[in-house]
């Protein structure tokens, strides 16, 4: 057999050149040989000779031992394998079909479709001293080891500037990638679509546990719990933008997640007295369940500004309805904004507010309830979480809030318990009854 890397150029450097290598890959006795770009078997570009190499080995050994994924085998020209789909099920498969037919009916599909895709192209180290890209790992060489060294790749926190081009215009991303919370969230999702195959019969175990003990455990993570402090949610409102203030004002009035109020549509808005109330239907949330929230007097303020600026751009006439497809925070004309991370970004800095998250709000919105005295077996109902228990870890309630707390505790019992420097309780001050008083009486009139 023999296996090698080449290019098809004319370059007098072809190592250095930005050409694509090719691998050339032919079996003893066989007279079909394998030529293709790697490039595009492997769906990136590779620089390196060393790279090519290592990458024109495994394909070769994929071949060899029948365990090349079917859409790598299309690639280069191969017929279907025949061996049982478990046995050439990759990462990526797994994850994708995870996606597809599960992730797919939640409001985080988006997201979800986002973290694979960082998941897959995380390369680690093999056994045998080659790497690979996560997704292309065979599922029956995931260990509760391969896991421990996914989670050491993503432990390192990086930050990546990029800049792309729009036509005469330059816009620039920043990406904060990496870190404990971010190799938890990508362990959670394996996890969770390990467990998935394994109802579904796509696979008989998972890595994350040998028997029933856990092998592979999450770190720990801080609660977070910062709130608004100060003047600064004058500051932040001050700061945005037109659009973006509407958004953080729902945020600070509903305790919506980012996504719920950038899908929120017009539709979803009932205004009719006496109970207005915004409509979160399931296959919106997060948690995959309905709730309703009820607006507020700020809120609808907010929500009829909206409504009038969409009908002017719109051309409404008065008794033209309003299209219930619309997007409450949309553009001008009510399509879908599809992100705000930059002007929040923006945002904090003109407000010279530090450490601030958007999912903060969520936090704020669900502490000023729980301040103002709404009942604790409310709270999560506006927030969608599932029990009382997620949303007593999740909230924080202000300093001066306690201390409000026991002072009205202190006036309902009625009185303040004086401290008896000898050790005793001092009894109550009270008018005694006409027996204690005749008891006494009787008393001291037999010791005289």
């Amino acid at each position: 057999m023999a296996a090698g890397v080449y290019k098809i150029c004319a370059c007098r450097d072809q190592v250095k050149c930005r050409h694509p290598w090719w691998f050339s890959y032919k079996r003893r006795g066989e007279k079909f040989r394998i030529r293709k770009s790697l490039d595009v078997v492997l769906d990136k570009h590779i620089d390196s000779k060393v790279t090519a190499e290592e990458e024109a080995n495994r394909l070769r050994n994929g071949i060899v031992e029948n365990t090349l994924p079917a859409r790598t085998r299309e690639l280069l020209g191969l017929p279907p394998s025949t061996a049982p789909v478990l046995q050439t099920l990759t990462i990526a498969q797994l994850l994708n079909a995870y996606k597809e037919r599960h992730l797919s009916r939640l409001a985080t599909a988006d997201t979800a479709a986002y973290q694979i895709g960082t998941i897959t192209r995380t390369v680690l180290a093999r056994l045998d001293g080659t790497s690979a890209p996560f997704g292309d790992w065979l599922v029956l060489d995931v260990t509760a080891d391969t896991l421990e060294r996914f989670r050491e790749a993503k432990l390192t926190r990086s930050v990546f500037e990029s800049e792309r081009e729009n036509g005469s215009k330059k816009h620039k991303g920043r990406n904060v990638v990496g870190g404990p919370v971010a190799a938890n969230r990508d362990l959670q999702l394996l996890r969770a679509a390990f467990n998935w195959a394994i109802r579904t019969g796509q696979v008989k175990e998972t890595p994350f546990k040998i028997g029933t003990v856990t092998a592979v455990k999450l770190s720990t993570e801080m609660a977070r719990s910062r709130r608004l402090q100060g003047d600064e949610a004058e500051r932040l409102l001050k700061a945005c933008g037109t659009h973006l203030r509407a958004v953080v004002e729902a945020a600070l009035e509903t305790g919506c997640r980012r996504g719920e109020l950038l899908g929120m549509q017009w539709s979803q808005v009932q205004m009719e007295p006496p109970k207005p109330n915004l409509w979160l239907p399931a296959h919106k949330t997060k948690t995959a369940r309905a709730r309703r929230v009820p607006i507020s007097k700020r809120l609808s303020a907010v929500l009829e500004m909206r409504r009038d600026a969409l009908r002017t751009q719109l051309d409404l006439k008065p008794d033209e309805m309003l299209s219930g497809n619309l997007y409450v925070f949309g553009n001008e004309i009510g399509q879908r904004v599809g992100a705000i991370k930059t002007a929040w970004r923006l945002t904090c800095e003109r407000a010279k507010i530090a450490d601030l998250h958007f999912h903060d709000l969520r936090r704020e919105a669900g502490s000023r309830w729980m301040d103002a005295g709404v009942p604790i077996a409310t709270v999560p109902r506006w927030l969608g979480h599932t029990n009382i228990s997620q949303t007593s870890t999740y909230l924080a309630g202000s300093a001066g809030t306690e201390y409000d707390a026991m002072e009205a505790f202190e006036q309902r019992r009625g009185r303040l318990t004086p401290l008896d420097t000898d050790g005793g309780t001092p009894l109550p001050n009270r008018t005694q009854s006409a027996t204690e008083q005749d008891t006494g009486t009787a008393e001291s009139t037999t010791k005289h």
